[in-house]
Order: structure tokens, then sequence, then C-alpha cells
């Protein structure tokens, strides 16, 4: 149980900090898109590095949401967990389908790549907007506040998967999704599971 809670609880702390670097990466790519995949393969060593290291600490988020969802018989940890391993088939896409390849193929594996992850977050949050609406552990405000955000953030990532707004119009509110991982991380200090 503490291997399954530190793999949570850290992971969704150190997430945040590979989203910070991502982030400043991209400010330094060009806004063209050939421009951008050029200059990514460039710069593959770094970037592939991020996406590897992403892809590792979103697994032990997956695994931690699973030992929960074994442990409990949740149904929240349960969709949670589908949700995460929804959104693992994201990097696999960025991996082989950015290096090297086309501008045609790149442009698909970012399409498939973008679906697949907007889809694995209305999974994820509205696993978490339910864990939280039913949480023991949580102060009451602490509690209102993360299944607000967790509901908020599903109603964004439906709204983007159904067309109404698209992936960059919605970076705005992005960092919701990182107070999101914040509060996940206390949460899986707190939880306490039956051994």
């Amino acid at each position: 149980m503490k291997l399954a809670k530190l793999f949570w609880s850290i992971s969704s702390v150190l997430i945040n900090v590979v989203i910070g670097i991502y982030i400043y990466l991209m400010s330094n790519a060009p806004e063209n898109r050939q421009e951008r995949y050029q200059y990514l393969n460039e710069n593959w060593g770094i970037y592939g590095a991020q996406w590897k290291a992403e892809f590792l600490l979103m697994t032990l988020i997956a695994i931690g949401a699973l030992y929960f969802a074994l442990r409990t018989h949740k149904a929240s940890w349960t969709i949670v967990s589908v949700g995460q391993l929804i959104l693992l088939m994201t990097y696999p896409v960025m991996l082989g389908g950015y290096r090297n390849t086309p501008l045609d193929i790149a442009e698909m594996a970012n399409e498939i790549a973008t679906v697949v992850f907007v889809f694995g977050n209305i999974i994820f949050f509205s696993g978490m907007f339910v864990l939280y609406l039913e949480d023991v552990y949580l102060k009451q405000w602490l509690k209102i506040f993360a299944y607000s955000v967790a509901g908020f953030m599903t109603l964004v990532f439906i709204v983007i998967f159904t067309g109404f707004i698209t992936w960059g119009q919605a970076l705005v509110v992005a960092p919701l999704a990182n107070v999101m991982y914040l509060i996940n991380a206390y949460y899986g200090l707190k939880i306490k599971l039956e051994t």
C-alpha cells in the first residue's frame, strides 16, 4: 500500500515539474508547424527524454490508481485508472510519430495524440470528480474545491472533444489541471486503506 501511495503522490507532484519543463521548452519552438517539427527533431534528445519522463510518471500514477481500485472496489478509482491507461497511449504515438517523419505523418500523430489525450482526460477527471464527491478524508472546503476543479476540467475536456473549442484555446485553464495533480498528491497521503 505504501508503494502505491508513494507512486501516486510523488508522481502527481513531479508531473507538474515535467509539464513546466515542457512548457518552457515549447516556448522556444517556432510557431510554424513544419519548422516546429524540424525543431523537435533537431532537439530530440531533450524532447524525447522529457516525454519519456512524463510517460514514466503517468505510468506510476496509473499503478497507484489501479492498486486503489483493486483495494477499495470503488467505481471512482476504476474510472480514474481507465482514464490513466487511455492517457498512456498518448506517449508511444508522440515518441514514435514525431521523430524523423514526414510532415503529414507528424501531423497525423499529433492529431491522434491530441484526441487520445483529451478523451483520456475526460475519463480521468470524471473519476476524480466522483472520487472527491464521495471523499471522507479531506476537509470540507478542500473536498468542495477538489470536486469543483475536477468537474470543471471534465466539462472543459468534453467541450474540446466535441469540437466547440480547440486544445490551444483551452490552455488558459490548464493550470487548474496542475492544481488538481497537487490535490491528488495530498490526497494520496491522506487515503487510508484496510490492510
